[in-house]
């Protein structure tokens, strides 16, 4: 009889020990699913910010390359002495205003409030980080402190004093307009107006690269986050 008890009670054991390696077992996969989701659904929305950044950005490459051009050509115009013609008006029109990024940044301030390491794969938490923190504010950075100081204080001053500025017809969008020299013969020798220009060409030119380069940033994380959105799921 005190065997077969023995041999019940270690059983009970056995049976209690199964139960809670089950019960632990079944709480870790819970635990992961439930991670798993967590990151998915985080993942999903940084994925979709990006993609309204990257419409931003592209928005900024195009305005900035009509700029550029325009820029060139009104040098163009004044250093080869050519006879006014009324098809550089809208070439004089496109030398103001620049342009600045509208981050959406919701998905990541919340991922932060939650806690960065909710984002398991070490690679994309600081590919993700890096994006935000980095990238982005230091075009942002650019646009404040240099561009827009420069745009604002000098090239629209110099640009307006000296060009009659008017809308396109039934066109009520910024930066969509015309403009004329009040006297182009004047402006032709004109050094503080060439200068300007020439300024603001150059950084036309460097803003492209930032934002070219912001767009590869973009589309390299939003790579990563697909990947791992795969790996989830």
């Amino acid at each position: 009889k005190t065997s077969k008890y023995f041999k019940y009670a270690i059983g009970e054991i056995v049976l209690v020990v199964v139960g809670i390696l089950i019960a632990l077992q079944f709480n870790n996969w819970n635990t992961d699913m439930q991670t798993k989701e967590v990151q998915i659904k985080y993942l999903n929305e940084i994925a979709n910010n990006l993609k309204a950044d990257l419409e931003d950005v592209r928005f900024n490459i195009g305005f900035n390359e009509t700029r550029l051009n325009a820029s060139r050509i009104v040098l163009n115009s004044l250093d080869h002495k050519v006879t006014y013609s009324d098809s550089l008006d809208v070439y004089y029109g496109s030398l103001l205003y620049t342009t600045r990024s509208v981050v959406n940044y919701s998905a990541y301030e919340t991922l932060k409030s939650k806690g960065l390491e909710i984002v398991t794969n070490d690679n994309l938490r600081k590919a993700i980080t890096k994006l935000y923190s980095f990238y982005y504010q230091n075009v942002i950075d650019f646009e404040i402190q240099d561009d827009h100081a420069m745009q604002y204080q000098i090239v629209m001053p110099t640009v307006l004093s000296r060009i009659e500025v008017r809308k396109k017809d039934n066109n009520a969008i910024t930066g969509e307009q015309l403009g004329k020299p009040i006297n182009f013969e004047t402006l032709k020798n004109d050094v503080e107006f060439k200068n300007a220009i020439v300024m603001n060409e150059d950084l036309r030119v460097y803003m492209l690269e930032n934002y070219r380069q912001l767009e590869q940033n973009i589309l390299e994380c939003t790579a990563l986050i697909n990947d791992e959105l795969k790996n989830l799921r």
